[in-house]
């Protein structure tokens, strides 16, 4: 038996990000290692996902990437109805047939297979557009319902459907009249090993080596919490003289303008204590959260957020958000911290808190490495293979009653 499955099975996961070309975001993140853990298990893995330069496929650590030419094309629907297009005639021509397909709901990308297929299509939720939309006051210039519907669509034909969180669930549910019995909780995951491997002992970069600091990572928007995280920190400064901040991330801008412009703004007279950095690969981003005093991760909202659970497996203490996908992670003052969404004056106090108790910090600190193993990937895998398993069994028993009648 392979990781709970009778046989060896060929699963096919869609997923426009992918390490080492668009590996950055959480679907990226939680397609290359759950790919690995899924072969490393006996299973057979193909990843398609997008590329704007070579179409060359490759293999990586046993699982066959596909890689499906991007293109730019407005408007924003348009191009999301031909990707998904793309992928459907690339999955047509593949000489080894999935047993189970897997996608998230994130730009439709399942959107044409979803209208017919030869083997059960599962939906992973990540963020719907409409989630982003409502935190960051538009994605594609604003709400657009033709981009909702692209995402909708094959998620409610989906043969099943899981998330990372209950928040994200209720959420998605409630916006696209789905049934919540239909959606199973499987929590996202990491690569423990791989993650304490790459973060090492090698020194972080020249200008943070003998320096206190907090440390934000994570893309710098509006739903992030940045701005939140931005009007703390002078009270936070006034009470730590010898502490930094370091953001770490692309900056998506606010209003028109550069974030870092706005946090700068918002710490008159700290100009040389905040340090930004642009968005790093992950052997030399997790040196620096290693090091890091603490971790704060304000969002507004989050469906689950993997770096969170990095911070965790860091042993890093951990300042986040209450009412969202944090609070399925971190059990506040044990492993981690939690505060108000949105509230600046909160946010500083906790911070301020926090940090002035370094007995608590250090016994914080151990508990977040042990809550980490609660996400180790390949524990994961094993209830996701459980699921496929439950999914496929439905799947042909409605295929054999159909071949009855």
């Amino acid at each position: 038996m392979a990781g709970g499955l009778r046989h060896a099975v060929n699963i096919c996961l869609l997923s426009r990000e992918y390490p080492p070309e668009t590996g950055t975001g959480g679907i990226g993140t939680y397609t290359y290692n759950m790919a690995a853990a899924l072969v490393h298990l006996g299973h057979d893995v193909q990843v398609m996902t997008a590329t704007r330069s070579s179409e060359q496929d490759y293999r990586d650590h046993g699982v066959r990437v596909h890689k499906i030419k991007r293109r730019d094309i407005r408007p924003k629907e348009l191009e999301l109805i031909q990707y998904s297009y793309s992928v459907a005639r690339s999955l047509g021509r593949l000489r080894c047939r999935p047993d189970i397909i897997q996608a998230s709901e994130f730009g439709g990308e399942a959107f044409w297979l979803s209208r017919r297929r030869a083997c059960p299509l599962v939906t992973r939720l990540a963020t719907p557009l409409f989630l982003i939309d409502r935190f960051n006051g538009k994605a594609f210039s604003g709400p657009r319902p033709l981009l909702n519907w692209i995402e909708k669509r094959p998620t409610v034909r989906s043969d099943g459907i899981f998330t990372s969180t209950r928040a994200l669930a209720k959420e998605v549910c409630g916006a696209w009249n789905i049934d919540p019995v239909r959606v199973e909780v499987i929590p996202n995951s990491i690569d423990l090993t791989r993650v304490r491997r790459l973060a090492g002992d090698s020194p972080p970069p020249e200008g943070l080596r003998n320096r206190d600091f907090l440390l934000y990572f994570g893309r710098l928007e509006e739903r992030k919490g940045v701005r939140v995280l931005a009007r703390a920190l002078p009270a936070v400064f006034e009470q730590f003289p010898n502490l930094s901040a370091v953001f770490i991330g692309s900056d998506l801008g606010y209003q028109g303008a550069p974030l870092r412009e706005h946090i700068t703004s918002c710490a008159p007279g700290h100009g040389e204590r905040l340090i930004f950095l642009e968005q790093l690969p992950q052997e030399k981003l997790f040196p620096i959260v290693k090091r890091a005093k603490i971790v704060v991760l304000p969002s507004l909202w989050e469906a689950f957020g993997f770096v969170a659970v990095e911070s965790l497996a860091l042993g890093r203490p951990l300042v986040a958000t209450s009412g969202s996908g944090f609070e399925e992670i971190i059990e506040d003052n044990i492993s981690g911290f939690l505060v108000q969404p949105g509230d600046s004056e909160a946010l500083a106090g906790k911070i301020i808190d926090v940090l002035r108790d370094q007995a608590n910090l250090r016994r914080v600190a151990e508990r977040a490495a042990d809550r980490a193993r609660d996400f180790e990937v390949s524990a994961v895998a094993l209830r996701l293979l459980e699921y496929y398993q439950k999914i496929r069994t439905r799947w042909l028993a409605r295929k054999d009653a159909s071949r009855i009648q």
